[in-house]
C-alpha cells in the first residue's frame, strides 16, 4: 500500500541522483578524514538521529552568520 509520501515521490519528475529528495535539497559526494566520520557516526547513533541529520546541524552551526561572495575564477 502506498502512502501520499510514497506517491508523491514517485510521480515527480526529478532525475537520477535527484529522485526521491525535497525541494532545496541535494545529493553530494564529499570525502572527508576517518575520525571524522566515526565521530559523525557515533553522535548520530547516541542522539538518535540520522548522519544526514547531524552533518546539517553541523553544518548550520558553522555557516550561521556567515556571509558569501563571489568566489575568483
Amino acid at each position: 500500500m502506498f502512502t501520499r509520501f510514497t506517491e508523491s515521490v514517485m510521480t515527480t519528475s526529478k532525475k537520477g541522483s535527484q529522485q526521491g529528495l525535497k525541494e532545496g535539497w541535494t545529493r553530494a559526494t564529499f570525502i572527508l578524514r576517518k575520525d571524522h566520520l566515526k565521530k559523525i557516526k557515533s553522535v548520530s547513533y547516541w542522539e538518535r538521529k540520522r548522519v544526514k541529520e547531524v552533518i546539517e546541524e553541523a553544518l548550520s552551526l558553522y555557516l550561521k552568520g556567515k556571509k558569501l561572495r563571489k568566489a575568483h575564477s
